[in-house]
């Protein structure tokens, strides 16, 4: 189970879909959501129309109790799935797995090459110990894309594929923990097959599953009976309601008394479906102690829909010479008292223990989907880590590294280029741009004399003074002939705030609204493109007023 957040547990057994959602939070684990559904008897060896029915159940579970999450943990069971405990020397992990493979290439009715194959090693009872025990689960591929494909159409995202003893396990930790030195069983009986765990100090030490189930109970109790009223037939379904309502006829005095139907006639006919449900009990439990040495089994957790049969437990109890419990316990998670039928979950809740295992153990232990999907990142790291690979990718990188370089470096030559020829480009400007800034650092001094000669005005003529006033700032005098009758100017105009054609006029009407100037005659004027900005040459002969 993830270590904060939801997740679902789902067990397909038989042709129940039982479905929990449990929800991790920091200090609890809580059962949020729970749902179960029955596809048609006559689908359950019918493929693939029985995963079509178990998806269609599964969407109409999620969706009718409003189910967010998406991520699930599947118990797989049935014929194409074995679990085994392995007993093996130290060996590294690589060895281990070939080992486990070959020996169940030799117990499973289907190719190695098409199973799904995952262990786990036991706690060692011994540090000097030079074996190790394995608990090992082999599972058919075709099973794998069964349960993938009945998520995947739900809409679910598959995390985890375990097994039912390690569900089982986990659900009744601290049930097996109080007895943890006793010897224990846990059986899980549904319709069709049963299964059968032996922990030895907690740890898991035998399993095995049995195709014996509520199903040979119910078909026991159908048939038809005789009583003086007269003849009786119970049907399958007359049968598994007497079933669920009374249970099953063990002592003829304390069961309740039904209309119609002799209960001496039915206890004598359920009678050889209990002793061969024993039997098979009693025959895996004597299998495990020829192959162990173990003595008997002290207690037995019962669990699974058939558990809540009434009378039976009881019945295996006493035959079986163990004490036989029936946990309806949630350790390990709390039922939300926000959730729905919440007495009625507690009533059952032996049929959810599959479910509720799967969704508590997560991929902690067994986990059957295939290594490419499962750890997909190892995959790759195995197939990259290769010498050969490792030599390529050295060379590429070196290769790549070259490139980049040789790349960075045409780029900077590229830009460099174009630096140069962009400075070829507006030298021009910048020689026009030193005239001109040369030609305001005289203009500039040219003020300052100005301004001197203001200073000095009673020694310069008033006529030289108003001559000054009346050139504008962008108008350079390039030379002057002042003479008393008359005033000769070479200069040139510049385009500043308004055109250098505009300016030149101006100046010119200045001199003619003078009072010191008359006859202003402008003898040529001539476009100068030596500059950058617009410029006109001029000259100006003025006569000077008496």
């Amino acid at each position: 189970m993830p270590s904060y957040g939801s997740i679902l547990g789902i067990d397909l057994r038989d042709t129940s879909v039982k479905l929990v959602e449990l929800e991790k939070k920091k200090d609890k684990t809580l059962l949020k959501a729970w749902g179960l559904a029955e596809i048609p008897y006559e689908l359950i060896d019918k493929h693939p129309q029985k995963e079509e029915a178990q998806a269609e159940a599964l969407i109409k579970l999620i969706q009718g109790h409003k189910i967010k999450s998406r991520e699930a943990v599947v118990v797989a069971t049935g014929s194409d799935l074995s679990v085994k405990l392995f007993t093996l020397s130290k060996v590294s992990k690589d060895e281990a797995e070939n080992v486990i493979r070959w020996k169940f290439a030799e117990e499973i009715s289907f190719p190695i090459e098409e199973a799904i194959v995952d262990f786990y090693a036991l706690p060692f009872e011994n540090e000097f110990s030079e074996k190790v025990d394995y608990v090992a689960a082999c599972m058919h591929n075709r099973l794998y894309h069964e349960i993938e494909y009945v998520t995947r159409r739900a809409g679910l995202r598959l995390a985890a594929i375990t097994i039912l003893p390690d569900c089982l396990v986990k659900l009744f930790e601290d049930e097996i923990n109080k007895e943890k030195s006793a010897i224990l069983s846990l059986l899980y009986m549904g319709r069709r097959a049963a299964n059968i765990s032996i922990l030895k100090e907690g740890k898991l030490e035998f399993n095995r599953e049995l195709i014996i189930g509520g199903e040979n109970i119910t078909l026991a109790m159908s048939g038809v009976l005789v009583s003086p009223e007269g003849r009786v037939e119970v049907t399958p379904e007359d049968a598994e309601k007497i079933k669920f309502e009374h249970g099953v006829p063990i002592d003829i005095e304390t069961y309740p008394k039904l209309p119609q139907i002799p209960v001496s006639q039915l206890m004598a006919m359920v009678r050889p479906a209990l002793e061969r449900v024993k039997d098979e009990v009693m025959r895996t439990f004597e299998f495990y102690k020829g192959q162990t040495g173990e003595a008997a089994i002290n207690k037995i957790i019962f669990t699974g829909g058939v558990s809540l049969t009434k009378n039976l437990p009881e019945y295996l109890s006493t035959t079986l010479g163990s004490n036989v419990v029936v946990p309806f316990a949630t350790a390990g998670y709390q039922i939300s008292d926000r959730l729905m039928n919440h007495e009625r979950l507690e009533s059952i809740l032996p049929r959810f223990s599959g479910a509720i295992g799967a969704a508590l153990i997560g991929n902690e232990k067994i986990n059957l989907m295939p290594e490419e999907i499962k750890h997909h990142w190892r995959i790759l790291l195995r197939r990259f880590l290769k010498p050969q690979f490792l030599i390529s990718t050295f060379l590429g990188f070196l290769l790549f590294i070259y490139l980049a370089l040789w790349l960075q470096s045409f780029s900077l030559g590229t830009e460099l280029s174009r630096i140069n020829r962009r400075i070829e480009e507006i030298k021009p400007r910048i020689a026009v741009l030193d005239v001109i800034q040369k030609t305001a650092q005289e203009e500039q001094k040219r003020e300052v004399l100005i301004k001197s000669y203001g200073e000095k005005r009673s020694k310069v003529p008033e006529n030289f003074d108003d001559l000054c006033r009346l050139i504008p700032q962008s108008v350079v005098i390039n030379q002057l002939n002042f003479t008393p009758a008359e005033l000769h100017l070479w200069g040139t105009a510049f385009e500043r705030g308004d055109t250098a054609e505009n300016i030149l006029s101006q100046f010119v009407l200045a001199l003619s609204a003078s009072p010191r100037f008359e006859d202003i005659k402008l003898l040529q004027a001539q476009r100068n493109s030596d500059y950058e900005n617009e410029a006109f040459n001029f000259e100006i002969i003025a006569k000077i007023k008496n």
